[in-house]
C-alpha cells in the first residue's frame, strides 16, 4: 500500500511539474483551436467557397502567443492582402490571354514584394510578403478562367478578413497575453546585461573577444525589444503614447554602448603605455562609476528600485564629475602631452557615457513610473532617414524569389501537370514567407517535413474521418486534435517551423469546401505539387545568394564603409545620428550570424563595426561642434581635410589611405593644441578618441602602420 501511495504521489508530482511547464503551451494550442474552428464555422455560415483561406490565416497569425503580435501581424496581413488583390486584378487586365507574360509579370511582382520585405523590418515586411503571395493565391487558380478573377479576389479578401477577425478576437479576449508586460520584463533583463557590459568595460574584466560576445548579446536583446515595441503599440495605448520615448531609449543605448566600448579600448591601450599616470587617473574615475552600478553577477534582471537607485546615483555622479576630472587632471600637470591627451579622451568618453546612461535610466523609469518625467530636452531624434537594411540583401532576396516562382511555373507548363498550380502557389508562399525568417534554408526544410506530415494527416482526415461526420459539431471535434498538435509542437523553438508547417498545410491541403468535394486523386496531386514547390523554394534559398555566403557579407561590409565615407562625412546632420545607429545595429546583428573566423568572419565584421561606430560618432560630434560656430574659420579647412581622409579610408581601405587618415588626425589634433578655446579642447578630446579607435587592434588595417607612439 505504501509503495502504491508513493507511486501515486510521484505520478501526481510529475503531472504537476508538467502542467506548470506546459500550461502556457496548452492554453495557446487551445486558443488556436478555438480561433480556427470559429473561422471555419463563420466561413461556412457565410457560404464562402473555401474556408481553408480563413483557417490558414488564423494558423499563421496565431503562431505568436501574445495579442499585440497577432494584432500587428493581422493589420499588415490585411494591408498586404488588399494590395495583392489589386495587383492580381491589374495582372489579369494586362495579360488576360497571355499565360507566359502573365506568369513572368507575376514572378517579377513577387520578387519586388520579397525584396521590399527584406528591405524593411518588423511587421512592415509581413505586409510586403502578403502583397506578393496574395496575388498568386488569387490569380493562379483563375488563370484558365480570367472572368472568375474578380469573384476569387472578393472571396479571398472575405476569407482573410474572417481569419484576421477571429484570431484577433480570441487572442485579445480569451486569456490574453500582453506584449506590453513582456516588453517591460525584457527591458529589465536587458538593462541587467547592459550593466554587466558597462562594468566589464570599466574594469577590463573581459577580453576583447568576451566583450564582443556581450555586445552581440546586447544587440540581439535590443532587436527583440524593438520587435516587441512595434507590436505593443497595437494593443496598449500607453505604450503607443510613449513610442517616441522608447525610440529615445534605443538611441541612448547605442550611444552609451559606443562610449563604453571606447573606454574599454582606451584602457587596453593605456595598459601598454610606459607612463601609467594617465591610466591610473582614469581608472580612479572609472571606478567611481563602477561603484554605483548594481551587482549583476548570476542575475538575469534588475528590479525597478535598483534602477531608480542607479539613476539617483548617476545624477549625483554627473554633478560631481567635473570636479573629479579637474582634480585628476591637476595630478597630470607635469605629464607628457600624449598622456594628457589620453586622459582628456578618456574623461570626455566617461562624461558622455554617464550623460547617455543617465538619459537612458531616466527614460527607462519614465516608461514604468508615471511620477518620473522624461528628459525635457532630448537630443535630436529625427526619423526621416533611409531604412537600415542592406540593399544588396534585398536585391538578392527579390531575385531569388523571382527565379523560384519562374522555375515552378516552368515546371507546371512544361509537364502539363494538372495540379501544378498548387506547386506555384506553394513555392510562392514558401519563398515569400520564409524570406523574412532567420536561417531560411533550415526553416524551409522543417516546413517541408511539416507539410509532408500534414499531407499524410490530411489524407486520413479527409477520406477516413470526414465522410462519417454529420454536422459542424462533429467536424469541430474531429478537426481540433490536428490543429492542437500543430500549434503545440510549434511552441517549442527546435520544432516551431515543423509545427507551423503542419498547421498551415493541413488546412491548405485539407481544402474544406462549401460544399465538400472528395477527390483522392486531386488531393494526392495537390500534395505532391505542394511538396515540390516547397522543395524548389528550399533549393533556391540554398543556392541563389545564400545568406551564409561570403558575397552577401562583403556587400554588408561595403555598405558599412560607404555609410561612413559618404553619409557620416557629407550628409546633412538632421537625423544623421539615428540613421547611422540603426544601420550599425543591423550590421552587428548580421555579423553575429557569421562564422567566428575566416573570410568576412564575425571577428572581422565586428572589428569594422566597432571602428565605424566610434569613428562615425566622433565625426558627427566634430561636425556638431562646427555647426555651433564656436571655432575659428581656419578650423573648417582642417575638418574638411580630415573628413576627406576618413572618407577615402573607408571607401577604399589600403595602407596609403590608412596612413593619410592617421596623418590628418594628428595634424588636426596639433591645430587644436594651438587654440586655447574650450570648444577646441572638446574637439581635441574627440579627435584623440577617434585616433585611438583608428589604431585599435580590431581594425583590420592597423597592422599596416602599427602604433608609433605607444610609450
Amino acid at each position: 500500500m505504501s509503495a502504491a501511495a508513493n507511486a501515486s504521489a510521484g505520478l501526481a508530482g510529475t503531472a504537476r511539474a508538467w502542467w506548470q511547464a506546459d500550461r502556457g503551451r496548452l492554453l495557446h494550442a487551445t486558443k488556436t483551436v478555438i480561433a480556427v474552428l470559429m473561422a471555419t464555422w463563420l466561413s461556412m455560415r457565410l457560404e464562402l467557397a473555401s474556408p481553408r483561406t480563413a483557417m490558414v490565416s488564423v494558423v499563421i497569425l496565431m503562431m505568436h502567443q501574445h495579442s499585440g503580435m497577432v494584432l500587428a501581424r493581422g493589420f499588415y496581413r490585411a494591408v498586404g492582402m488588399m494590395v495583392g488583390s489589386v495587383a492580381a486584378l491589374l495582372l489579369f487586365f494586362a495579360f488576360p490571354q497571355e499565360r507566359m507574360l502573365f506568369l513572368l509579370a507575376l514572378a517579377v511582382w513577387i520578387g519586388l514584394c520579397v525584396g521590399g520585405a527584406a528591405y524593411f523590418r518588423n511587421y512592415q515586411s509581413y505586409g510586403f510578403v502578403l502583397s506578393g503571395y496574395a496575388t498568386c493565391i488569387a490569380a493562379v487558380p483563375s488563370i484558365s478562367n480570367p472572368y472568375a478573377i474578380f469573384d476569387n479576389v472578393v472571396i479571398s479578401m472575405s476569407e482573410v478578413s474572417v481569419g484576421i477577425a477571429c484570431a484577433g478576437m480570441v487572442s485579445g479576449l480569451l486569456f490574453p497575453q500582453r506584449v506590453a508586460s513582456m516588453l517591460l520584463a525584457a527591458g529589465q533583463q536587458h538593462i541587467a546585461t547592459f550593466a554587466g557590459f558597462i562594468r566589464s568595460a570599466l574594469q577590463g574584466s573581459e577580453t576583447t573577444a568576451g566583450l564582443g560576445t556581450l555586445h552581440l548579446r546586447l544587440a540581439g536583446e535590443r532587436a527583440q525589444l524593438e520587435s516587441l515595441r512595434s507590436a505593443a503599440v497595437f494593443e496598449d495605448p500607453e505604450i503607443r503614447a510613449n513610442n517616441a520615448l522608447m525610440l529615445r531609449l534605443n538611441h541612448d543605448f547605442l550611444e552609451a554602448l559606443a562610449r563604453f566600448h571606447t573606454i574599454h579600448q582606451l584602457r587596453a591601450r593605456l595598459a601598454k603605455a610606459a607612463d601609467h599616470r594617465a591610466g591610473n587617473a582614469l581608472d580612479a574615475l572609472f571606478g567611481r562609476l563602477a561603484a554605483v552600478l548594481p551587482a549583476t553577477a548570476g542575475r538575469t534582471r534588475l528590479e525597478l528600485e535598483e534602477i531608480a537607485t542607479l539613476h539617483r546615483s548617476l545624477l549625483s555622479l554627473d554633478a560631481a564629475l567635473p570636479a573629479y576630472i579637474a582634480a585628476a587632471r591637476a595630478t597630470l600637470a607635469d605629464a607628457p602631452l600624449l598622456a594628457a591627451d589620453r586622459f582628456a579622451a578618456g574623461a570626455t568618453a566617461l562624461r558622455e557615457a554617464v550623460s547617455d546612461l543617465l538619459s537612458y535610466t531616466e527614460n527607462f523609469l519614465a516608461l514604468r513610473a508615471p511620477g518620473i518625467a522624461a528628459s525635457a530636452a532630448p537630443r535630436e531624434r529625427s526619423r526621416g532617414r533611409a531604412n537600415p537594411a542592406n540593399r544588396a540583401f534585398a536585391l538578392a532576396s527579390g531575385m531569388r524569389a523571382t527565379v523560384a516562382v519562374l522555375a515552378s511555373a516552368w515546371l507546371w507548363i512544361v509537364s502539363g501537370w494538372a495540379g501544378g498550380n498548387s506547386g506555384v502557389i506553394a513555392a510562392t508562399i514558401a519563398i515569400s514567407l520564409y524570406s523574412i525568417m532567420p536561417q531560411p534554408v533550415a526553416i524551409a526544410r522543417q516546413m517541408l517535413i511539416g507539410c509532408a506530415l500534414a499531407w499524410v494527416a490530411g489524407l486520413f482526415f479527409n477520406f477516413f474521418l470526414l465522410p462519417h461526420l454529420d454536422g459542424f459539431l462533429l467536424l469541430a471535434v474531429a478537426l481540433a486534435p490536428f490543429i492542437a498538435i500543430g500549434s503545440y509542437v510549434g511552441t517549442f523553438p527546435p520544432t516551431a517551423a515543423i509545427g507551423l508547417g503542419f498547421g498551415i498545410y493541413f488546412c491548405f491541403l485539407g481544402n474544406l469546401g462549401n460544399p465538400m468535394v472528395f477527390n483522392p486523386a486531386g488531393y494526392l496531386d495537390a500534395g505532391i505539387a505542394t511538396l515540390m514547390g516547397i522543395a524548389i523554394a528550399s533549393l533556391a534559398f540554398a543556392t541563389i545568394v545564400p545568406q551564409g555566403g561570403h558575397w552577401l557579407a562583403e556587400q554588408y561590409l561595403k555598405q558599412l564603409r560607404q555609410l561612413v565615407a559618404a553619409d557620416i562625412c557629407r550628409s546633412p546632420l538632421a537625423g544623421l545620428r539615428l540613421h547611422f545607429e540603426t544601420h550599425i545595429r543591423d550590421f552587428i546583428q548580421f555579423a553575429g550570424s557569421r562564422p567566428p573566423a575566416g573570410r568576412a568572419g564575425q571577428a572581422e565584421l565586428l572589428g569594422w563595426a566597432f571602428a565605424a561606430l566610434e569613428i562615425g560618432l566622433g565625426t558627427i560630434a566634430l561636425r556638431e561642434i562646427t555647426a555651433r560656430g564656436v571655432l575659428p574659420v581656419t578650423w573648417e579647412r582642417h575638418q574638411t581635410e580630415l573628413l576627406a581622409a576618413l572618407s577615402a579610408l573607408f571607401r577604399a581601405p589600403s595602407p596609403a589611405t590608412f596612413e593619410a587618415a592617421v596623418l590628418a588626425l594628428e595634424q588636426t589634433i596639433a591645430w587644436t593644441g594651438r587654440n586655447a578655446s574650450p570648444a577646441a579642447g572638446e574637439a581635441r578630446a574627440t579627435l584623440h578618441a577617434m585616433r585611438l579607435s583608428l589604431l585599435d587592434d580590431a581594425l583590420p588595417l592597423v597592422g599596416v602602420a602599427g602604433e608609433p607612439d605607444a610609450r
